[in-house]
């Protein structure tokens, strides 16, 4: 797809991956972060080939699609002063038990003016990092109200090689945690981290 300016808010495992590898596929690229000359902030970039920075939060804000990599807890002072108009992205999740209200929810709640699509939660950056299984595209499932931003979401699903999957609107995030949990119990389990849920049909 023609390039889209992505802000990355949070740079752990999740963020760090999404961000390196739209960047490595042609994405423009900022990593929304409190202190964007940390050492290891500094390395994070310098070690991604493409068009991405660090910055401040509210410069990663100025962007197309807004991916909360973020605690779920982190989200709300995140959000909290910023004026948000695009497609904000909701990866998050409450574990081990839901929260009150969806991170979806939350999200639409505390961003009113955003269109935000539920993505990215249902794996771990590892499958985010390769989503061929076993030459099977993962399946990354999507929820939102908005069907053109959750179009292009799919589009920067496909692009890290997932398979998207639109199940509904933002009601629907609540399962896209429940699942995010089930998969979160496997691995904790079981000690594998390299696995996804996959819609196959005959």
């Amino acid at each position: 797809m023609d390039p889209v300016r992505i802000g990355v808010v949070g740079t752990g495992s999740v963020g760090s991956t999404l961000g390196r590898r739209w960047a490595e596929t042609g994405h423009a690229v900022r990593f929304g972060t409190r202190d964007p000359e940390r050492a290891d902030v500094r390395d994070l970039v310098a070690g991604i080939d493409g068009d991405v920075a660090a910055v401040a939060v509210g410069e990663a804000a100025e962007a197309d699609v807004l991916v909360l990599a973020v605690p779920a807890t982190a989200v709300e002072p995140t959000l909290s002063g910023l004026d948000f108009p695009g497609v904000l992205v909701d990866p998050t999740n409450s574990y081990p038990e839901p929260g009150p209200e969806s991170g979806a929810e939350r999200a639409a709640r505390l961003a009113p003016d955003a269109r935000v699509v539920k993505a990215f939660n249902t794996v771990g950056w590892e499958v985010m990092a390769d989503p061929l299984l076993d030459g099977v595209a993962a399946t990354m499932p999507l929820a939102g109200e908005d069907a053109d931003a959750k179009g292009l979401v799919a589009g920067l699903a496909r692009d890290l090689g997932f398979e998207p999957l639109d199940v509904g609107d933002r009601s629907a995030a609540v399962h896209l945690e429940n699942l995010a949990r089930l998969w979160i119990h496997l691995a904790v389990s079981t000690g594998d981290r390299e696995f996804a849920f996959v819609r196959a049909t005959r």
